[in-house]
């Protein structure tokens, strides 16, 4: 008895150790087969911001292609059943990003899904999976979608060889994997079309959100499925990062092509100025002014060009085309005003060719300022900037409104100043001196000037009169 007793507490020992061996190897194994999910989530109840969307990631390495698989799910909760869109893609930013966006369907599911990608800052385009297979880049198949009963649209996708995407990269083992996410709550949506045209997201609608994508990373076996937890909390905390806004040089392309416009159309309201200022050479003031901005105009609509070329060639914004615009019309504003002063030498008085000179002068000057505004909105410009821009309208503002006032009374800005008037001839037509605009340059004798048939006629009426 003594020697059981005796060996009863090794035997008890033995037995707990080994307890703790198993029990310790068990917790080991369900730690690995059972990998937590990979996920970001975003929400805010704010007045202008009203984001409500999750995605989680898994991933593995697929023995049969040596690619990298990937599981993705995207939940977002949307105001309405016809309202708003939600995307998230892969890196840092747009350009290159393979994006992954669902929107409300008017189709039985309630959800549409769409690939998209992008050449530049701008809307992304559609892209079917046939053809992204058809160029050796990724797989990618719609698992399922649906709405589950708190009213937030799913969408569960696997990508097969993701890795191949060339525009932006993937790492499923890093640490701190790059994802662009971004929402509209106001886009009337309910199409059951992948092609439906996207609006831009709010400023405060998108960010980078930092994943650790080695949590998720399956070395073999089948791709596991990435699933939103139930308590919507990014896991594990994943770090937001700000978006990056490009911060262009001082003297490249883009800062030049702004700075050269924007001060051409300041430049053309000093010489809508000089034309109404009263002075001896405000004729002269004024084409030589009106020249060299609509010079420097085109030079800046060149460089818009080039940067459009650079971007891929894809015009897609207001400010794209009604830069165009103002290049043709600039061009088109030239010859009427050599064609106005042609006309007025010989005849002394305003025809149809000045009124359009003056008209399409003044929209040139409006819509360049405005388009300016477009163009900074679309280079993220600071507040400095807009500060500058915004001073120049309103000094234009300061100056042109009260010249126009006093000029449809008959009077000039040297009149309003009390200066002594210099011109040596008398106003004609309503518009300039005749002295002025005849002292200018020589444009050519009577057989190079081109009337129409009505100014042939007031001309004759006139001789008859004096006669």
């Amino acid at each position: 008895m003594k020697t059981i007793s005796a060996m009863t507490p090794w035997s008890t020992l033995t037995l707990l150790s080994t307890l703790l061996l198993l029990s310790g190897f068990s917790a080991t194994s369900a730690s690995a087969s059972a990998s937590p999910s990979t996920q970001f989530c975003t929400t805010s109840t704010k007045q202008d911001v009203n984001t409500d969307l999750c995605f989680a990631v898994a991933s593995s390495h697929n023995e049969t292609t040596g690619a990298k698989d990937l599981s993705l799910h995207l939940s977002a909760r949307f105001p309405d059943q016809n309202t708003g869109w939600a995307a998230v893609g892969i890196g840092s930013h747009m350009k290159g990003s393979l994006m992954f966006a669902m929107y409300p369907s008017s189709a039985d599911d309630s959800v549409a899904f769409s690939i998209r990608t992008t050449n530049a800052h701008t809307a992304p385009v559609h892209l079917s999976a046939s053809s992204l297979a058809g160029k050796k880049g990724p797989d990618v198949h719609v698992t399922r979608k649906w709405v589950d009963e708190n009213g937030y649209s799913n969408v569960q996708v696997s990508c097969f060889g993701c890795d191949r995407w060339s525009g932006t990269t993937l790492n499923v083992m890093s640490t701190n994997q790059s994802w662009i996410w971004a929402w509209n709550g106001k886009q009337m949506a309910g199409s059951a079309s992948g092609k439906m045209g996207l609006q831009k997201h709010e400023h405060k609608d998108k960010g980078v959100a930092l994943l650790d994508m080695s949590t998720s990373y399956v070395p073999s076996g089948d791709l596991p499925m990435a699933q939103v937890s139930d308590a919507r909390v990014s896991i594990p905390a994943a770090k937001e990062e700000k978006p990056k806004i490009h911060a262009h040089s001082p003297f490249g392309l883009v800062s030049l092509h702004g700075f050269i416009l924007s001060s051409s159309f300041l430049a053309l309201s000093i010489g809508l100025l000089a034309i109404r200022s009263g002075l001896a050479k405000s004729f002269k003031y004024h084409w030589v002014i009106q020249l060299v901005a609509s010079g420097f105009i085109l030079i800046g609509c060149s460089m818009g060009l080039i940067l459009t070329i650079k971007h891929g060639g894809h015009f897609r914004t207001t400010h794209q085309w009604l830069g165009m615009l103002l290049g043709l019309g600039v061009v088109v504003q030239s010859w009427l005003g050599w064609r106005h002063h042609v006309i007025f030498v010989k005849i002394g008085r305003r025809t149809a060719v000045s009124n359009y000179h003056v008209w399409i002068g003044r929209a040139l000057v409006v819509m360049g300022n405005v388009n300016v505004a477009f163009g900074l909105k679309l280079g993220h410009a600071s507040k400095t900037k807009y500060m500058f821009w915004s001073s120049g309208v309103g000094l234009q503002l300061a100056v042109l409104i009260p010249m126009w006032y006093f000029w449809s009374r008959g009077k000039k800005i040297m009149d309003i100043v009390g200066a002594k008037e210099s011109n040596d001839g008398a106003e004609r037509g309503e518009y300039v001196d005749v002295g002025v605009e005849e002292e200018a340059f020589l444009v050519g004798d009577e057989e190079e000037i081109e009337l129409d048939e009505e100014q042939h006629l007031h001309d004759k009426k006139e001789d008859l009169e004096i006669k």
